[in-house]
């Protein structure tokens, strides 16, 4: 029989409300929330280029939400709840077992044969912190959304908490604000904090090889305690319209 160690360790000792990561052997990646010695977890993330089984424990999909793949039809992928660990178990035999090396890079670009969206890369990186993103959209703009409060599911209430949302910006021919497509040369990186009053701000800028230091910047912000409404939010917008 395959080993599963990660995940009997993750399943006895919970994941603290937070996503926890299990690479699996052909470089796949589930992601989970579990409770100590639970024998169903609460959400388990699938990401691009991992099918769910269908069967019984897996039918309780959160569509609406569908923030691992942002309805990317036929790249896999998604978000699971009430999952029996058994089932997430056998889905991780079925693809080999556990990756020898938790600690390493995915490669889901690698099993789809695809570049990775900004999206996808994100999501990983994130997910390494236990922090959870949710794709948005309007007017042909996409990006993710985190939520301060990290310990309730779902998309964040933007108009009533802190959040910050990180897309790629580009501007060499006309403006672009996504997370659909690959980093390329020329985009940055924008993190932007709001308090969750409408006010907004910049919280960091980068060049597109340095998401790193953008995901540092989120999780140090996850850990900080916010007010709302926040006066440095406040002033930098009122020196921004000066």
């Amino acid at each position: 029989m395959t080993s599963t160690t990660r995940l009997d360790s993750l399943a006895a000792g919970g994941t603290d409300h937070v996503f926890a990561r299990v690479r699996l052997a052909d470089g796949l990646t589930i992601v989970l929330k579990t409770a100590p010695g639970a024998d169903v977890a609460n959400e388990v993330g699938l990401l691009p280029g991992l099918f769910p089984p269908a069967t019984e424990a897996w039918e309780n999909e959160d569509r609406y939400e569908d923030w691992l793949t942002g309805g990317a039809l036929g790249q896999g992928g998604g978000l699971y709840l009430d999952v029996p660990v058994q089932a997430i178990r056998d889905l991780i035999e079925q693809h080999g077992g556990e990756h020898p090396d938790q600690e390493g890079d995915d490669t889901a670009s690698e099993a789809t044969g695809q570049d990775e969206t900004a999206e996808s890369i994100v999501i990983q990186a994130l997910a390494e912190w236990g922090i959870a993103a949710h794709r948005d959209d309007d007017a042909g703009n996409t990006w993710l959304a985190i939520g301060h409060d990290q310990t309730r599911a779902g998309f964040p209430h933007m108009l009533a908490e802190p959040y910050v949302v990180l897309y790629l910006y580009n501007d060499t021919d006309e403006e672009e604000i996504t997370v659909t497509r690959a980093p390329a040369d020329g985009d940055v990186w924008d993190v932007v904090r709001g308090d969750g009053t409408g006010a907004e701000c910049t919280l960091l800028t980068r060049p597109a090889d340095q998401l790193t230091a953008c995901v540092e910047a989120i999780a140090d912000w996850i850990t900080t305690p916010q007010v709302t409404p926040d006066p440095a939010i406040r002033l930098a917008e009122l020196n921004e319209t000066e």
